[in-house]
This record gives C-alpha cells, sequence and structure tokens, in this order.
C-alpha cells in the first residue's frame, strides 16, 4: 500500500490507537521498501527509540468499521512498541563470593578491635 492512498480518517485512526497506548508515542504511516505490496509501514517513536512496523492493509482498512479489528491494530502496535521499549536485565552477579573476614582479624588492622579507621 502506497502512501498516497493513506486517508486522512486512517491517519486519525493511527492517531487515535497511538495515544490510548502511551500519550509519549508517535505513529505515523512510512514508506516500505515494497511500496506495492499489501502492507503498510508504521513507524513508531518514544523516549527517543524508533522502529518501522509492517502491518497488513487489509486489517487496517477493516479497522476503520470494525471495532474487534481496531482491537488488534492496536494489540499489534502495543506489543511493537512495548519490544522497541525492552531493556534486557542486568547480567548477575557472580555466585561464587568469598566471605569476608572477621571484624577483628583483618590484616591492616594491626590488631585493633575497630579495624579500620575511626574517631580518636
Amino acid at each position: 500500500m502506497r502512501l498516497k492512498d493513506i486517508t486522512g480518517a486512517q491517519q486519525r485512526l493511527l492517531r487515535e490507537l497511538t495515544t490510548q497506548i502511551s500519550v509519549r508515542l508517535e505513529g505515523a504511516f512510512a514508506e516500505l521498501p515494497d511500496a506495492d505490496g499489501p502492507n503498510v509501514g508504521i513507524r513508531l517513536e518514544e523516549r527517543g527509540r524508533n522502529v518501522v512496523m509492517e502491518l497488513p492493509g487489509a486489517l487496517l482498512l477493516q479497522a476503520a468499521n470494525d471495532p474487534s479489528a481496531r482491537e488488534a491494530l492496536r494489540v499489534r502496535i502495543k506489543a511493537r512498541r512495548d519490544r522497541m521499549l525492552f531493556r534486557p536485565p542486568p547480567t548477575p552477579l557472580p555466585k561464587r563470593i568469598t566471605a569476608a573476614p572477621a571484624p577483628g582479624m583483618s590484616r591492616f588492622g594491626f590488631g585493633r578491635d575497630g579495624g579500620g579507621r575511626g574517631r580518636r
């Protein structure tokens, strides 16, 4: 589907769906490399990250009149946004951590009970 085939109603529909998902999410139609194909490209941008996703043009046409198709479109956009913003968890700490020496047995404490430098 070409960009010139996108109507104003479809652009409003995309704007409504993106604001339902997040106020900061911006969506716009984008040109796909295979512009003559049946799919339409949507560019999503939020928090400095962006992605272009591909949706079936028939689903977009059907979403204008059918609430279930509109919800299916919203779910697809939301899933792609969530994957775009996902940050992997940090790497786990090493499992083999040795125990700390007892407070009075420090090598550098010179045998004092307090250990390190404190009030004198």
